[in-house]
């Protein structure tokens, strides 16, 4: 019964849970009678989806595989919520892409990745493609910077 109610196993429960209560609460919402992709709930539904079917994929690879014994690492796990916490807090003084790539950076090396090429790149990639997504193809602007305001 023990190998059934690992860390691990409990953590993706509870992101499953979290995430239905969180798409399930998007339902509700009436803001205007835009409907369709004018909704202000279109694009954060569609994420919630993705990272729900995410999530779901998750548990069952955690219920399908066998569990070593590890130790519990709780240092990686403080330090990311350490630095969602400074996202919510930074994204409007420093902007969507400064504090995206910065929190980025933070998650990498917390995980253990060293490579500086990786550890850069990835989130200055990923928060550049959405800030060229949102800000310049869909004009439906993200916080902008104090610094380059054409990021």
């Amino acid at each position: 019964m023990s190998s059934l109610l690992s860390e691990r196993r409990i953590v993706a429960i509870l992101l499953l849970a979290l995430t239905a209560g969180l798409v399930v609460s998007t339902f509700g919402l009436q803001f205007a009678d835009l409907g369709g992709a004018f909704s202000p709930m279109f694009f954060p539904r569609i994420i919630l989806m993705i990272l729900l079917g995410l999530t779901a994929l998750n548990l069952a690879v955690d219920l399908m595989a066998r569990e070593a014994d590890r130790p519990v690492e709780l240092m990686p796990v403080l330090v990311v919520g350490a630095a969602f916490l400074a996202y919510v807090v930074l994204i409007v003084p420093l902007g969507y892409f400064i504090a995206s790539v910065g929190v980025g950076v933070v998650i990498l090396l917390a995980l253990g990745l060293r490579d500086p090429l990786v550890v850069l790149a990835v989130p200055v990639v990923g928060a550049g493609a959405l800030v060229g997504l949102f800000n310049h193809v869909l004009t439906m602007p993200l916080p902008t910077s104090p610094f380059f305001w054409w990021i």
